[in-house]
């Protein structure tokens, strides 16, 4: 199995986001924003951030198109008109960015995708592009703020308790129908996440911080 690591440039200095990254001894950082630019964090454009990270012996790859929360298709956005991760998910181009990761991981690269939330509940690295890798079958461990991991499992769980507070005391079914039961909220607050976080199309941010 494959580990894939996540992580938010958020607020995070050059040297702080280094220690991060080279604690877990990762060597390739994948931009998967869609728009690699910020007037209010210029350390992390692109073409800066890219110098930074080779000078320090570590790769930087822009995969914003394939991986990133904006999709060119208007195939893949809602009637409501934010983009759906479901679909996202099933498009050539989101594939072929997943395949790419999987490649690098079969290379033993030590892949972090980088985007730019600081929590990755409210990120499409993990609610979209975590989800889809975990379903591959790797294993996907996002390095939160502090340094710490949390593994997509443990998030799809505060998933749960944060979009279904009461679910443990609602359930009143046996064990094994308390476990499908629990799938199926890991699923509904998946796409409770994508109608909050989703790009919207009629969004006019100068900067989107879910990029």
């Amino acid at each position: 199995m494959f580990t894939v690591y996540t992580i938010g440039h958020s607020t995070h200095s050059h040297e702080q986001l280094l220690k991060l990254l080279k604690e877990k001894d990762i060597n390739c950082v994948v931009d998967v924003r869609s728009v690699p630019y910020s007037r209010y964090a210029n350390l992390y454009n692109r073409e800066v951030l890219k110098a930074f990270l080779n000078t320090n012996k570590i790769i930087y790859l822009f995969m914003g198109k394939e991986l990133g929360a904006r999709q060119a298709s208007p195939l893949l956005y809602t009637p409501e008109g934010y983009l759906d991760f479901e679909k996202t998910s099933k498009s050539d181009v989101f594939r072929s960015g997943i395949k790419r990761v999987l490649v690098g991981l079969e290379k033993n690269y030590i892949i972090a995708l980088m985007c730019t939330e600081k929590d990755p509940i409210d990120c499409h690295r993990a609610i979209l592009v975590g989800k889809e890798l975990k379903e591959v079958g790797c294993s996907v461990r996002h390095i939160l703020e502090d340094g710490k991991i949390e593994t997509q499992e443990e998030l799809e769980m505060r998933m749960i308790n944060t979009c279904f507070p009461d679910w443990r005391q609602l359930s009143l079914f046996a064990e094994q129908d308390s476990i499908l039961q629990k799938d199926e909220l890991i699923i509904k607050a998946y796409r409770q996440k994508n109608t909050e976080i989703g790009y919207k199309q009629e969004s006019e941010q100068e900067e989107v911080t879910n990029a």
